[in-house]
C-alpha cells in the first residue's frame, strides 16, 4: 500500500505553535511512503521562518518533496527577490526548486509556480510541461503525481490564480498526469479537471497556519489503489490533535476520475 500525505501552507511566522508537535506525532502514525509539502512554507521568506520550516522537515518521519509557494520569496526585500529570490530556500533548505520522488510503484514530479514577479498569482510555462512529458516518459507502470502550489484548477468561487493553466492542461494530460496535488487557497477541493477528466485536482488546507478559512487546519492523505485513490481528511481538533473525519474514492477509468 503506497500513501501520500499531502501537507501545504505551514506559513512558518504565522503558524500555530501548538500544532506544530502534535502534527509531526500523528503524520508518524500514518506511515506514509512520502509526504508532499505543497508551498508556502514561510510567511516572509525570513530567515528565522525559514529555519523553523526546516527543523519541521528535518523532523517529518518520511521523505519529504517540498515546493515553494508565492510567500516564500521575500516581498520587502527587492533586491533579493528580483535578483535571487530563491537563495533562502536553496541555503537554508539544502533542496532544488522542482524535485522528484520514484520508487517501484509511484513517479512524483514538481513544479515551481511561484512567480517572483507577482506577489500572488503563480505561472507554469511550456518548458515546465515539457520536463514533466520527459520525466514521465520513463515512469513505466508507475502511479503519475504532479506537485504544485498553485491549483489548475480551484472551486467557482475562486479566480484563476496560474497564469498558463488553460495552455498546460493538454500537455499535462498528454503526459499522463493522473494527479495534482497543490495548495495556496487554504481549502480542501478536489474535482477532476473540466478540460481533462483524466487529471484529478487535490487541493489542501492549511496545515498549520491561523490564516485559517473554513476548513480549520487540514491536510490529506492519498492512499494508491488499484484504478484510484482513497483520500483522507484530517483535522485539527479544539484540543490540538489531528483525526481524520473524512473520507472519498476516487476511480479513474476511460472517461476519467469518478
Amino acid at each position: 500500500m503506497t500513501r501520500i500525505v499531502h501537507l501545504s501552507d505551514p506559513h512558518f511566522g504565522a503558524e500555530d505553535p501548538r500544532l506544530v508537535q502534535p502534527l509531526l506525532d500523528y503524520l508518524a502514525e500514518l506511515a506514509p511512503e512520502l509526504i508532499v509539502l505543497s508551498g508556502d512554507l514561510t510567511q516572509r521568506a525570513r530567515p528565522a521562518q525559514y529555519a523553523a520550516a526546516a527543523r519541521f522537515i528535518a523532523d517529518c518521519p518520511a521523505p519529504v518533496i517540498a515546493v515553494p509557494g508565492n510567500h516564500d520569496t521575500p516581498l520587502w526585500n527587492l533586491w533579493l527577490r528580483f535578483v535571487d529570490p530563491w537563495r533562502r530556500w536553496r541555503q537554508t533548505l539544502a533542496s532544488g526548486l522542482e524535485p522528484m520522488h520514484l520508487s517501484e510503484t509511484l513517479m512524483v514530479v514538481a513544479l515551481n509556480t511561484a512567480n517572483p514577479w507577482a506577489w500572488k498569482d503563480g505561472r507554469i510555462t511550456a518548458a515546465q510541461v515539457g520536463h514533466v512529458a520527459r520525466s514521465f516518459a520513463n515512469a513505466g507502470s508507475r502511479r503519475r503525481v504532479l506537485v504544485m502550489h498553485h491549483p489548475l484548477q480551484g472551486p467557482p468561487s475562486e479566480p484563476d490564480a496560474l497564469v498558463g493553466a488553460t495552455d498546460a492542461v493538454a500537455g499535462l494530460a498528454a503526459a499522463g498526469v493522473e494527479v495534482v496535488l497543490s495548495g495556496h487557497l487554504h481549502s480542501t477541493y478536489v474535482t477532476p479537471l473540466a478540460a481533462a477528466a483524466g487529471i484529478l485536482s487535490v487541493q489542501a488546507g492549511t496545515c498549520l497556519s491561523h490564516r485559517v478559512r473554513g476548513d480549520g487546519n487540514a491536510f490529506n492523505s492519498m492512499t494508491l489503489v488499484p484504478d484510484g485513490v482513497v483520500l483522507t481528511h484530517h483535522r485539527a481538533q479544539p484540543d490540538g490533535r489531528f483525526v481524520a473525519d473524512a473520507d472519498l474514492q476516487m476511480v479513474r477509468g476511460a472517461e476519467g476520475w469518478k
